[in-house]
């Protein structure tokens, strides 16, 4: 069996959880903020047509599929084997794809009968877990969390895809000087083109959302909010700043929207509110209802195996804030996506960015 650093991390978050039972959650600084509000009796996995669960007892762990009982693994055992993943995704080379590690298929054999975490990309919530509240003295089920490891590459929050086009209309240039912008291609050639393009003092406008779909989905967190993921993602290329808490301070002093009063204050929130709504539950592809279906919020795997929780339930504010700080915008494939190739479309002229955002660590 062979599994990527992501899903390796994925199965060392469960391993983890099934043997520390209090969630640690922390403040946008990863500071420890409370860790007495929530302990774990029980994980959920969905894998293609079936449910595992995992029942915590104080010496081991009952292993259900479809509320059927397979197994039972001691917490030695779990303890164990943490310890070698997390030894393993540490001295695998960062970027290798996927790999196997022979030590893990007996362990991994008794939780999920060898398969992976998460099944399909298509979910937001990675695990779900049976809960007890202390702040409401109840048990809480199913509460759904999205995991982002450290252990190796940066995680994206938003992958490209052609969901996720902006389209901008250009005028001001010739024909001859449309086929040089489409033309360049330096290892710089987006930067290059968009030069090329203001040199000639064209005048750059956006257009719109290419996918019905994301467009609604934006419209739904803010009227304005694809006007401003534009400019932000234009930006970027103007300045060569990726960094989102960075860019809102460029796009605030903009103002294409025209607030008044604290601008910096107004597009804070709008993107804070993007960046949480992408990791609790939009999927760009989809039309989204506007509720989270990662209710729990995000569980962090860092590099030395500590596993902390951005809560979404008692500390929002806390995640919005870590996203803003810790996210940036990715130029994906300029080939793929044609971003920067100057097109007609009924008289005129046309050219597309593509939104990707991964986390900085």
């Amino acid at each position: 069996m062979q599994f990527n650093r992501g899903e390796w991390s994925e199965l060392y978050a469960l391993l983890e959880l099934l043997d520390n039972q209090e969630l640690n959650i922390v403040d946008n600084e990863l500071n420890l903020i409370d860790n007495n509000t929530f302990k774990v009796l029980g994980l959920y996995i969905q894998n293609s047509n079936n449910e595992y669960y995992f029942d915590i007892n104080d010496e081991d762990i009952n292993v259900l599929k479809n509320k059927h009982i397979i197994s039972n693994v001691k917490k030695d055992e779990i303890k164990k084997y943490k310890k070698v993943l997390l030894d393993k995704i540490s001295h695998e080379l960062p970027g290798k794809g996927s790999f196997p590690i022979e030590e893990m298929k007996y362990i991994l054999q008794k939780l999920t009968e060898g398969n992976k975490i998460k099944s399909s990309s298509l979910c937001k919530e990675d695990i779900s877990a049976r809960l007890k509240d202390s702040k409401l003295n109840t048990v809480v089920n199913k509460v759904g969390y999205s995991i982002k490891s450290s252990l190796g590459s940066p995680a994206t929050l938003l992958n490209a895809s052609n969901n996720t086009n902006f389209k901008y209309r250009v005028s001001g240039l010739s024909d001859d000087e449309i086929i040089t912008v489409n033309n360049i291609n330096t290892r710089t050639k987006l930067i290059d083109r968009l030069d090329y393009i203001c040199s000639k003092e064209a005048y750059i406008e956006f257009d719109s959302v290419i996918s019905n779909a994301l467009n609604q989905n934006l419209q739904m967190i803010d009227s304005k909010l694809p006007e401003i993921l534009a400019d932000l993602l234009l930006s970027s290329y103007e300045t060569g700043v990726k960094h989102i808490e960075e860019l809102i301070e460029i796009i605030a002093d903009k103002n294409i929207v025209n607030y008044t009063g604290d601008t910096y204050k107004y597009y804070k929130k709008k993107i804070g509110d993007f960046l949480l709504a992408v990791a609790l539950g939009l999927m760009p592809g989809e039309i989204w209802n506007g509720l989270y279906s990662v209710t729990g919020g995000i569980i962090l795997v860092e590099n030395n195996g500590e596993i902390f929780v951005l809560d979404a339930i008692y500390y929002r504010e806390y995640l919005a804030k870590y996203l803003i700080r810790n996210t940036k915008l990715e130029s994906p494939s300029s080939t793929r996506y044609k971003m920067f190739d100057i097109y007609d479309e009924d008289g005129e002229k046309y050219f597309n960015l593509n939104l990707q955002i991964r986390f900085l660590r």
